[in-house]
């Protein structure tokens, strides 16, 4: 059985600073509709990568060589289709409870793909995970840093299918050109750069957690954290307990009504995040309790912000309208994958009435 990796080709970079802020607007102008007189500030356009790009930035921490006789990539629907179900009944099976009963005890969260000894393949929707579970201790995830651009398959049911050895975690399959074909969440393009490749990532740079605050350094580097600090935004919370790791939060009445919007009950997770994009400090200096969330500006180059397929960002969110017929109401546009509609927010005695009117399903 082949796993689709739709991860990102992005050079695993250094995140050393803290997210920019935009002193050349105001916190009103990067939050709210304003009216202005003359030209808008041209928004820059996409560049779609060459093939020599994407080699050329491809993770270092990733080494690839040719194999020979490992069959040939395929990327047309009715292969993802068959591959998905095969993957859903290993999953739905009792043999995947009997196998990885002790890694899903301690963590729920991944899908279990492999085991070998005390390691287990894993993925969530970031991609493919390395997890240690060593007698009673608590299982233990490392991120690969695999990208999209990585194609990587394998059998489940193969007797002899391994991925480690020689301290390295070793994965078969092709490096890819990945194009998104369209806004609604359909099957995109792939072109093949290199078929039949061999990924090795050395052991020791997968478990590697500099700041030892419980994200090795590979996931902190893609999701835009500091591997140096276990505290990224300085506001005194250890990144992995922090619930906006990558932004202090601050106080407000309009940060209250982004709270009330999208901090809704959802299951407690650590190495899942809701992603969202926006330039406004109000939303990103939320304080959720339920959530957690990983913002991010138009400006900065993190690696999970190449969200070339949409896992990633899938909620849209307009700027702050006030509106004209009622007053302390505010109202915001939004998109999904599912639809499009508009938020209605009152400031009524301290507190905020939040309303939600979808305009449009896609019928997916």
């Amino acid at each position: 059985m082949k796993f689709l990796n739709f991860l990102f080709l992005v050079a695993i970079i250094s995140c050393d600073k803290k997210p920019e802020t935009f002193n050349q607007k105001s916190i009103e102008e990067n939050c709210f509709q304003i009216v202005k007189v003359g030209k808008e500030t041209p928004k820059k356009q996409y560049v779609e990568p060459s093939k020599e790009d994407i080699l050329q930035n491809f993770p270092k921490h990733i080494q690839y060589k040719t194999l020979e006789n490992k069959g040939n990539f395929e990327g047309n629907l009715d292969f993802f289709n068959k591959e998905t179900e095969k993957e859903k009944q290993f999953i739905a099976s009792p043999e995947y409870q009997t196998i990885f009963k002790d890694f899903i005890s301690d963590l729920p969260e991944f899908q279990y793909l492999s085991k070998q000894n005390q390691f287990a393949l894993a993925k969530n929707k970031y991609g493919l995970w390395l997890i240690e579970k060593s007698g009673n201790q608590k299982a233990k995830p490392y991120f690969l840093g695999l990208t999209q651009n990585a194609f990587v398959n394998y059998d489940f049911n193969a007797p002899n299918f391994t991925f480690l050895s020689e301290n390295a975690v070793h994965l078969s399959g092709s490096i890819v050109k990945v194009t998104r074909l369209s806004s609604f969440p359909i099957l995109p393009k792939y072109e093949v750069i290199k078929d039949n490749v061999e990924f090795s990532i050395p052991l020791a740079e997968v478990k590697k957690d500099s700041d030892q605050d419980g994200y090795n350094d590979l996931f902190e580097q893609f999701i835009g954290l500091n591997p140096t600090q276990k505290d990224s935004d300085d506001d005194g919370l250890n990144d992995f307990e922090d619930a906006n790791p990558r932004y202090a939060s601050v106080s407000s009445k309009f940060s209250a009504m982004y709270e009330a919007i999208v901090d809704e009950t959802s299951p407690k997770t650590h190495y899942s995040f809701t992603e969202v994009l926006t330039d406004c400090d109000y939303f990103n200096q939320i304080n959720p309790k339920n959530r957690k969330f990983l913002f991010y500006n138009t400006e900065e180059q993190i690696p999970i912000k190449e969200d070339v397929l949409d896992h990633f960002f899938s909620v849209k969110y307009s700027k702050i309208s006030e509106n004209k017929f009622y007053p302390n109401t505010y109202d915001i546009d939004y998109a999904d994958q599912k639809g499009s509609g508009s938020i209605s927010a009152e400031f009524i005695n301290g507190k905020w009435k939040i309303s939600k009117k979808t305009n449009l399903y896609f019928g997916v």
